[in-house]
């Protein structure tokens, strides 16, 4: 889409994302501010939005590098951003991925691509093909500090595993990783406090295991960003790989850790039809908003600046608006903003978004890693 610069976000065709960027550029400057105040680094998980250019302001913010959960994004973003030191925070396994995974590490603009295992049939064909090809991959094993998806127990199993990797010939270990995404159940801002402080602690205490045996850990490094503004401040914690807080979302909003006016993400909709009193539908439907809704009261999003409105439900291509004020009914061609209940999925429905400030389009953004699962 061509864009003529300045153009009003009002012109603009919807459904469409639109990125605030006072908004965004303060979010990314709040959390490189806490980890330079807390002499921590920041490694940004680009899967939150995919755009190459917003990896590049969250680089030039001060963070070391960037997370990636797949390859694929991990070759977009070699090739269309300034990114020299990726990780990428996935079990690779597979002969093809291997073979791509080493491909990538040769890339002339990576200095360094490291990965994640969370076993040793992860581990063991990595190291026997960077073995073959005269090289070493660095390792960060995931730990499962009570989120239960991957990830081996924290604790001793976590030891008995780095001493296992640490003996294999094509790879070495770079640290401990987790995602406490736990702490996105906690309900409250005092609830995510607890639950990101026992969770930083099953990894502390794991990396002295390993340290104590004699195996070194130099990163130990947390991802959750409802848990950033704590775990920044734990010694010993070294590195957050948060990747919502670049725009937030109702999820955050839900936990305590962000406002509605940190949320930098909308998307701009435009009511197509008011067919009762207490109906109105939007043209952006789960292709859209995505299909995940809010774990406390259902909707689909948030009608920004509307507290009279519900995002009540949706199908495909429409979206349902419960209006519950009588004076301030919705008509055809009215446009809303929503807030998305999950910022990530959404990005991925979109090849485009719309970089605007202060209500005027100063880019569109191709979402160049969009769909990249492999």
């Amino acid at each position: 889409m061509r864009i003529p610069s300045k153009t009003p976000v009002e012109r603009l065709d919807t459904p469409m994302v639109l990125i605030d960027l006072d908004r965004m550029e303060a979010n990314i400057r709040r959390l490189a501010a806490w980890a330079a105040e807390n002499g921590k680094t920041v490694r940004p998980h680009i899967k939150t939005h995919k755009v190459p250019e917003i990896a590049d302001l969250q680089l030039a913010a001060g963070a070391r590098g960037i997370t990636c959960a797949k390859i694929g994004e991990a070759e977009v973003m070699a090739e269309k951003s300034r990114a020299d030191d990726i990780f990428i925070a996935y079990m690779i396994v597979g002969e093809t991925k291997i073979r791509r995974l080493l491909k990538l590490a040769e890339h002339p603009r990576l200095k360094r691509l490291s990965i994640g295992a969370d076993s040793m049939e992860v581990a063991v064909p990595i190291s026997d093909a960077a073995r073959r090809r005269g090289t070493k991959v660095p390792v960060l094993i995931k730990t499962d500090v009570g989120f239960p998806r991957t990830g081996v127990p924290w604790g001793k199993p976590t030891l008995a595993l780095a001493r296992k990797i640490a003996a294999l010939p094509g790879v070495t270990i770079a640290g401990l990783y987790a995602y406490e995404g736990q702490v996105l159940r906690a309900g409250t801002l005092a609830g995510v406090r607890r639950s990101s402080q026992e969770a930083a602690r099953r990894l502390l205490a794991t990396a002295d295991l390993l340290r104590r045996d004699g195996i070194p850990v130099e990163s130990v490094s947390l991802g959750a960003t409802p848990a950033s503004r704590f775990t920044v401040k734990i010694p010993g914690i070294t590195e957050l790989r948060c990747g919502t807080y670049v725009f937030n979302d109702q999820m955050q909003m839900e936990c305590g850790s962000a406002t509605e006016a940190e949320c930098a993400l909308t998307i701009a909709a435009t009511v197509i039809s008011v067919p009762t009193r207490e109906r109105a539908v939007i043209d952006a439907g789960t292709k859209t908003v995505t299909s995940d809704r809010s774990a406390h009261f259902g909707a689909y999003g948030l009608v920004k600046g509307r507290p009279d409105l519900e995002f009540a439900d949706a199908t495909e291509e429409h979206g349902m608006i419960r209006m519950t004020s009588p004076r301030r009914r919705l008509r055809v061609g009215d446009r809303l903003e929503i807030i998305p209940n999950h910022v990530c999925p959404v990005m991925n429905l979109h090849d485009e978004v719309a970089a605007v400030r202060r209500g005027r389009v100063e880019a569109i953004w191709a979402v160049a890693a969009r769909g990249q699962i492999r």
